[in-house]
């Protein structure tokens, strides 16, 4: 099972997966995503820090997925803490498709320039 710790933050819905490679692993990610999709939040972000390997093929396209639905809803999916291999996997799909990804949780992606914004605490 994969384990995912869920928070509601007051400007963005956290999720922090945890590797695992269960067939139920991707199953638990939609499940996950769904519930934070339904939340009043503009923004999904997605800690990748304790995800060790490549995400799978199936993990990839259910991302992708919810990232254009949340655009189209003018909502983001965003991903921070991604090691080079995820973030390469999605530097291969179409740019409206893909979720924003960012160093740390202090970024702050601006979705009209495409920069990074570091919010100072």
């Amino acid at each position: 099972m994969l384990h995912i710790h869920r928070d509601p933050l007051p400007d963005r819905f956290l999720l922090i997966p945890a590797s695992d490679s269960s067939e139920s692993a991707e199953l638990d990610l939609s499940r996950s995503l769904h519930r934070a999709s339904r939340s009043d939040k503009p923004s999904i972000w997605l800690d990748c820090s304790l995800i060790t390997d490549q995400l799978s093929e199936d993990a990839v396209d259910i991302l992708l997925a919810y990232s254009f639905m949340l655009r189209q809803q003018g909502r983001q999916l965003v991903l921070c803490h991604a090691n080079e291999a995820i973030q390469a996997e999605f530097a291969r799909h179409d740019e409206a498709s893909q979720p924003s990804i960012v160093s740390t949780l202090l970024d702050q992606p601006d979705t009209e320039s495409g920069q990074v914004h570091h919010i100072s605490l």
